[in-house]
């Protein structure tokens, strides 16, 4: 942890009190605000399905299930294809004034009426789908523009989503930002003015307000969709889902699983040194036996053994990336992303509790090379670690937590096997994978997902099996904590 004397890890040569401190104060209790909040949105979000069930079956849901096929000219004669499950659901939810011509959230809070609840309720009732502008991008988030009241929207940033697109979504607030709520479905810039004519002409007075997409917005997001499905961007997409559904076909006369290619890794990677390349300068060895001596030796027994282990780890690194000629301005921010979020993972080695050992036994290290005067690395190493003391613990537990709750056995259905490194992303909504080339929805019982896990992402390694109704994870042989990705560069 910084001291409030310290430098400020900002690198403004101010100490930390006169700097960031007030900063990161304010920003670690919007965190705790903002996953209070999540949670209980949640669980609030659990008992209105719970109760909405027990009101909706028979005749009406026939009813209402044929009219959001319609709308989305889906095969009327069919049941909702899985995939359009959650959409379903947060339609007849959050826009279907399917009881007693009421929306089911306006239905479920009249007859709710807990005061403690008021506030989150009443935000609840305001979620409804609409369209949004992705006005811009800053560290991290995008501004939406939505076309019905006009408002700008601080979401966080979404994969495949870039300035100028359109995304047909519903919104909740959270905190001081907004979350999406739900699926979302995103249109390219090459759309954009079609769809604003479409939009025009539909709108009898010109006003695309909340009304208006309450009563609107399914038809208008199949038209979207079936307009999509014709430009040429998306043959490509649909030659691809072709070329997959053959596979399986093939698969099937033979009963065995095909596989896919292995996907290319997206993670960072450094190259490895040969056995007579590797090893560590002289001076460097020197520099860390010191701060051994003068530090960890002062530990108790037990945390000296745990520090010592981590070193061996960071000596081993060094070591087979970077060989003899190393030096210490090489560690920048990429490569303490892939030294704790992707190397460090790999050894197999780690888990929650002690992947924070050797979280602070690096901080202490760097700390330590700064106060001698010997390097300045900490400002890199700290942008690093403000995230990965949260979420490198954290994919240890996701990984246990997909081993008992996420891979599935292997069906005797066709399917496409493919194996690789994909972002793993489970939200309110769902769980669903990005394959490089579009996000596939995951069957995953997410009722055991911690709630403050929700809307993270990971980095999850193993094996996919893409079916004709479904997809599955079959194998997960690591899980890495989510962070942009950079290529490292190592100096020669």
């Amino acid at each position: 942890m910084v001291g409030r004397n310290d430098p400020c890890p900002c690198g403004s040569g101010l100490k930390y009190k006169k700097c960031c401190e007030r900063v990161v104060t304010i920003r670690s209790a919007e965190q705790v605000r903002e996953e209070r909040e999540l949670k209980a949105k949640t669980k609030l979000l659990q008992d209105l399905i719970h109760w909405f069930k027990k009101r909706f079956s028979g005749e009406t849901e026939k009813n209402w299930s044929r009219k959001f096929k319609e709308d989305l000219n889906l095969t009327l004669d069919q049941p909702i294809p899985r995939h359009f499950a959650f959409a379903y659901q947060f339609w007849l939810l959050f826009d279907a004034p399917c009881l007693d011509g009421l929306r089911p959230v306006e239905a479920w809070v009249e007859r709710r009426g807990r005061p403690t609840d008021q506030e989150l309720l009443a935000e609840l009732c305001r979620v409804h789908l609409d369209c949004y502008e992705v006005k811009e991008k800053k560290e991290g988030t995008f501004v939406l523009y939505s076309l019905s009241d006009e408002g700008n929207y601080t979401v966080s940033q979404m994969e495949g989503v870039s300035p100028g697109m359109l995304l047909v979504t519903r919104l909740s607030r959270l905190g001081n930002r907004h979350e999406l709520f739900g699926p979302y479905t995103s249109f390219g810039v090459e759309m954009r003015g079609e769809i604003e004519v479409y939009l025009k002409n539909r709108s009898r007075d010109g006003e695309l307000n909340r009304e208006f997409w309450q009563q609107n917005g399914l038809q208008i997001l199949g038209w979207m969709m079936q307009r999509a499905r014709e430009m040429d961007q998306l043959e490509k997409m649909a030659a691809s889902a072709d070329a997959a559904r053959e596979v399986a076909s093939a698969a099937e006369e033979v009963n065995t699983p095909a596989f896919a290619p292995e996907k290319k890794d997206p993670l960072p990677q450094l190259p490895v040194l040969s056995s007579d390349e590797a090893g560590m300068p002289e001076v460097v060895e020197q520099q860390l036996d010191q701060f051994q001596n003068r530090y960890v030796s002062q530990l108790q027994p037990k945390t000296q053994d745990l520090y010592l282990d981590s070193l061996h780890l960071f000596r081993e690194y060094i070591a087979f990336h970077f060989g003899r000629h190393f030096t210490w301005s090489e560690l920048k921010e990429e490569v303490f992303s892939h030294f704790f979020g992707v190397w460090y993972v790999d050894q197999g080695v780690g888990g929650p509790i002690r992947s924070k050992i050797f979280l602070n036994t690096m901080k202490h290290l760097f700390r330590w090379l700064r106060d001698e005067a010997i390097c300045d690395r900490y400002p890199a190493f700290a942008r690093v670690y403000t995230d990965l003391i949260r979420d490198l613990p954290r994919s240890f537990e996701a990984r246990k937590w997909l081993w008992e709750n996420g891979v599935a056995q292997e069906s005797d259905e066709p399917s496409l096997a493919a194996k690789g490194t994909y972002m793993l992303t489970i939200s309110s909504a769902g769980a669903s994978l990005d394959t490089g080339e579009t996000w596939i929805p995951i069957q995953l019982n997410t009722r055991s997902w911690p709630p403050t896990w929700l809307e993270n992402r990971f980095w999850v390694r193993g094996t996919i099996h893409l079916q004709r109704d479904e997809s599955l994870i079959t194998e997960v042989e690591a899980v890495y904590p989510f962070f942009q990705l950079k290529q490292v560069e190592v100096v020669s």
